[in-house]
């Protein structure tokens, strides 16, 4: 899980950044560089591990596809900040990212990989909140985002990716 440790350790900085820049009326500008960071690394990684991927692992290309969900995520939110797009397209993208994860959640769990299914769910339940307030128009959810953002970035990947990195997980 060292790769993943990776990810989740710039995820975190970039959770509770946004969380923090949204509750402090920091400009998002300043925000976006730890999200194109965060977004080219996974991305980035995901390339590499798709050009090494054994063509008969089914959990290699869905980890693959996992790891281009999470890094276009993060590229989208600082294409968001820097150029103030109209933020329903990723509201709908957050919806289609937020299905993938339940059914990663649930794949997780049938497996017996209870940790990885808890965070499956913490993520889904994040980009649930981003479609909700983005594509629906809850914008009273948009209230809960900065709290949700953090909390998600230290519970849901500044810890794990600790205990990842440490070989503890």
């Amino acid at each position: 899980m060292g790769l993943l440790g990776v990810y989740l350790l710039f995820v975190s900085i970039a959770l509770i950044s946004n969380g923090v820049a949204a509750l402090s009326k920091i400009d998002f500008k300043s925000a976006s560089f730890i999200n194109i960071i965060t977004g080219l690394i996974i991305v980035t990684g995901s390339f590499i591990m798709l050009m090494r991927a054994d063509l008969n692992d089914t959990m290699a290309f869905n980890n693959i596809a996992a790891g281009f969900l999470f890094g276009f995520t993060y590229i989208f939110i600082a294409a968001n900040y820097l150029l103030k797009l109209d933020v329903r397209s990723f509201g709908w993208y957050s919806l289609c990212v937020a299905i993938f994860a339940v059914i990663s959640s649930i794949a997780c769990f049938n497996a017996n990989i209870i940790g990885m299914g808890i965070l499956w769910l913490a993520w889904a339940f994040l980009w649930l909140e981003g479609f909700l307030e983005l594509a629906m128009g809850f914008k009273k959810l948009g209230k809960l985002f900065p709290y949700l953002s953090i909390a998600e970035g230290i519970f849901a990947a500044g810890l794990p990716s600790i205990l990842m990195l440490f070989a503890i997980w």
